[in-house]
């Protein structure tokens, strides 16, 4: 198979897996600003969903960008490395400076009504990037420090430097922020990249993935009602609900119809644009005096997908506003 044919090979599994990762951090964010509005109560259901969707929604996130990583780029050289550092800054850099100022900005605009008063642009963007955008910072770090495995050995070295980075993080970590979320989630890149680099079958594995699903929900209730909290504790539960996911994924895969295939196709947009149509929408009613949790809610979620999808819409019929998303994608095809 040429190059060219490899890149246009899409990994369905990893799109549904990224459709399911954005739509719990769409539901984390959402549910999080609503509790700190106080249009929701703080609840025992509420504290457990978001204290287990983040055990594992991002490090899924990570996962899949590792194993895109390994099986379409190879970064073993000086020049190699030159040309996907200069591939990922533009790619990731964009969109990140983009959305990270506009939401910089929607903060100083609605700075009455807004949860977390904004700091100044350049700690927002340097020291201290905000949700969700910090992923994209992280990534780009990540992708800076780590070559793709060429053999077992280097497979095996990489898993083992994952490793030893967690351990580093759960010990002490890093006060620099760049620091500590580079080691904080290389073990999730490069378990997505061993995946790839040792061509791990998950094919006919639904009804392990859906005992490990299950075990992880029970556990997560008895942890969350012991109170137990940790480093080591999320890593190990994230583990479990990262392989839960993926193997349901990929045995369920015929299932997931055309819903999860449109999503799919949008998954980058809302996962950058989602707080940009809810905060300000949550802000109007507000301020309009409405405070009914259902309305809020129906409408803030519905404008959370539908927000972005109709800003790319837009975006691309005026073709050079598609730069700030997809900048390579852009240059590619105007060159």
């Amino acid at each position: 198979m040429s190059e060219k044919v490899a890149a246009r090979t899409r990994e369905k599994w990893v799109d549904d897996v990224k459709v399911i990762a954005c739509i719990l951090v769409v539901l984390g964010h959402f549910f999080q600003s609503m509790k700190k509005a106080s249009v929701l109560p703080e609840n025992d259901l509420y504290e457990w969903f978001e204290t287990t969707i983040y055990y594992f929604h991002v490090p899924l996130f990570f996962i899949c960008s590792g194993y895109l990583y390994q099986k379409y780029s190879k970064v073993n050289s000086v020049s190699s490395w030159c040309k996907n550092v200069a591939k990922k800054a533009l790619a990731l850099g964009v969109p990140y400076l983009t959305f990270s100022t506009a939401t910089w900005l929607l903060k100083i605009m609605f700075a009455d009504s807004v949860n977390k008063q904004a700091d100044s642009l350049f700690s927002t963007l340097i020291v201290n990037p905000s949700a969700p955008y910090w992923y994209l910072y992280a990534l780009f770090f990540i992708f800076l420090v780590t070559p793709t495995f060429s053999s077992l050995k280097a497979t095996a070295v990489g898993l083992i430097v994952g490793l030893a980075a967690k351990v580093l993080i759960l010990t002490g970590g890093a006060s620099i922020y760049a620091v500590s979320t580079v080691l904080s989630y290389e073990i999730w890149f490069v378990l997505g990249m061993s995946t790839c680099a040792l061509d791990v079958q998950m094919k006919a594995r639904k009804v392990q993935g859906t005992i490990l699903g299950l075990l992880f929900i029970i556990l997560s209730i008895l942890i969350y009602k012991a109170g137990i909290s940790g480093g080591l504790t999320s890593f190990v539960m994230g583990l479990l609900a990262c392989v839960a996911v993926i193997l349901i994924v990929v045995g369920f895969e015929e299932k997931f119809g055309r819903g999860m295939d449109f999503l799919a196709k949008y998954t980058m947009p809302i996962f950058l644009m989602h707080t940009l149509f809810a905060a300000p929408l949550r802000s109007v009613l507000l301020k309009m005096g409405i405070t009914n949790a259902a309305v809020h809610i129906v409408l803030g979620l519905s404008i959370s997908f539908a927000g972005p999808i109709i800003a790319v819409w837009i975006m691309k019929k005026t073709k050079w506003l598609v730069f700030f998303l997809y900048p390579n994608k852009f240059i590619r095809k105007v060159s």
